[in-house]
């Protein structure tokens, strides 16, 4: 009986060290550590923004509190972790300035940007726009995918800028849940759309620009593309450099062949730093 006991023991004491998680402290201005789970408790420490805390005990003392002007749900979690004076630090800190664990969700897929110092992938809920640091090699989304995306919060370090910490949403898995528009277009119409162009390019500037098109014919309200999309006709644009009011804009012009003539069906202009296409009139 005695040895039962013993073992049942140890089970218990073990259960709270593999149940342990790590967050991340959520509060720019950082979070107080007291001594017990109580606001009238003594303030024993302070753990600083994006520092890393391990969740002991999570107890039962639920609140909440106003900052600036929004209230924070949360609770009292036991937590250790460096504080902000490099001493490891153990005490009772408010949750709701936590990050949160594993998340999942779905979204509307728009983009690849690697334009930053971590790669991105950049979805939208909603009204809401999201940026998740790029951790998948794979790049098989088109814009308008729905996709799941399972993330967990981790530290950046923002170059020239004294590596300052700052947090950011990691990619853990995703996962295609439905075919956007122009996955179902490149299904159907099977034939690459073709351009030309005058000018250097970069093939990244001309990568780029060639999605922009594809979205804009795919969601083209114009008769003419519809027809020409419908009869699996060849769709091409050109890429031009012009004067137009006195600005100099990029122009693409979208048109057909037939019968050896070229037929523009719509002009557009360019603007690759939004990235962003417009209807124009020539």
């Amino acid at each position: 009986m005695k040895k039962i006991a013993l073992i049942f023991i140890i089970f218990i004491q073990i259960i709270p060290l593999c149940a342990q998680n790590n967050l991340f402290v959520t509060a720019k201005s950082g979070l107080n550590v007291r001594e017990n789970s109580s606001l009238d408790a003594k303030k024993i420490g302070k753990f600083n923004y994006a520092e890393k805390v391990a969740v002991l005990h999570k107890t039962d003392l639920f609140f909440e509190v106003t900052d600036d002007g929004k209230k924070i749900k949360g609770q009292w979690y036991k937590v250790s972790g460096k504080a902000d004076n490099n001493k490891e630090l153990t005490g009772y800190v408010f949750s709701g300035f936590l990050s949160q664990p594993k998340q999942k969700d779905t979204f509307n897929f728009l983009h690849y940007n690697d334009n930053f110092d971590y790669p991105v992938i950049g979805a939208s809920k909603g009204k809401s726009f999201y940026g998740f640091i790029n951790t998948e090699e794979g790049r098989s989304y088109l814009k308008g995918d729905s996709i799941e995306i399972e993330w967990e919060t981790g530290v950046v370090y923002i170059a020239g800028d004294g590596d300052r910490k700052q947090l950011a949403d990691f990619i853990v898995t995703t996962k295609k849940i439905k075919n956007g528009k122009i996955a179902d277009f490149r299904e159907a119409y099977k034939k690459e759309i073709k351009y030309t162009y005058t000018n250097n390019y970069t093939q990244d500037y001309l990568d780029k620009l060639y999605l922009e098109v594809e979205n804009y014919i795919v969601n083209s309200k114009n008769e003419l593309i519809k027809k020409i999309i419908e009869d699996k006709e060849q769709l091409a644009y050109s890429i031009e450099e012009k004067t137009v009011n006195g600005k100099n804009l990029t122009v693409i012009g979208i048109y057909k062949s037939f019968e050896g003539r070229t037929i523009t069906i719509q002009w557009l202009s360019y603007y690759p730093k939004f990235p962003k296409l417009y209807e124009i009139d020539l």
